[in-house]
């Protein structure tokens, strides 16, 4: 995707034509190959950073085999602002997952912009504010909801919510288990065995690494009933 195509939609998409001169100025772009390290959890923060094409992954590399991935961003997509806004090391890592370039804002830049534009603000802490939901969905499922529950809610959510209806839906991307096992903050062990339950249940199927939810009113109520209980 081209860095003018950004202007349509994203952190650059919703501010008005001079904000977006202003922020493409101050901005410069860098490429990644498959697998580069963007930067590591503790490093200074210099940057925010914006793709414009590509994908990149958000993780934490835990002890043994386990890690955790928070999310995979897109073309459109930012990171990196928070350890930026508040002037801490970065709290997690992140990686271009294929072939990769990213929009560089300098952290001075990007808070001049911020105080210039309440518009700017107001979208960032709004997008900020949902991220923290979204990890304080995570917590509640790792706390409460048990491995198979939590697989199939991870996949649910991968549907996207434009498709989450009743209607049978593949998912838009291929996943590993590898990928798939990270996402959930499990090993490939406990993914595997709760993915085979998943299909013989007749709830989902994967092909070549594609996911295909097959009852998603089904897996709704799998997810349901998958609360622990003490």
């Amino acid at each position: 995707m081209l860095l003018t195509h950004l202007k349509r939609f994203g952190l650059i998409g919703m501010l008005p034509a001079p904000a977006q001169k202003r922020l493409l100025a101050i901005s410069r772009q860098d490429n990644f190959g498959p697998g580069e390290r963007i930067f590591s959890r503790a490093d200074a923060a210099d940057h925010m950073f914006v793709v414009i094409s590509g994908r990149v992954k958000i993780f934490l590399a835990g002890v043994g085999r386990r890690s955790k991935t928070f999310a995979y961003l897109d073309p459109g997509e930012f990171f990196g602002e928070m350890a930026v806004i508040t002037g801490k090391s970065r709290s997690a890592s992140a990686e271009a997952v294929e072939q990769t370039s990213l929009l560089l804002i300098h952290k001075n830049d990007f808070r001049r912009l911020l105080e210039s534009d309440p518009k700017l603000a107001l979208y960032m802490l709004k997008a900020v504010s949902e991220r923290l939901r979204l990890a304080d969905e995570e917590i509640e499922d790792i706390l409460f909801r048990n491995v198979l529950g939590r697989v199939a809610k991870s996949l649910r959510d991968l549907a996207r919510p434009a498709r989450r209806g009743t209607e049978p839906c593949q998912l838009p991307r291929r996943y590993t288990h590898q990928e798939l096992a990270d996402m959930i903050g499990t090993t490939r062990e406990p993914l595997s065995r709760a993915l085979a339950a998943l299909r013989r249940a007749g709830l989902i199927d994967m092909v070549d690494g594609r996911v295909t939810l097959l009852d998603p009113a089904k897996l709704d109520q799998a997810i349901s009933a998958s609360v622990t209980q003490d």
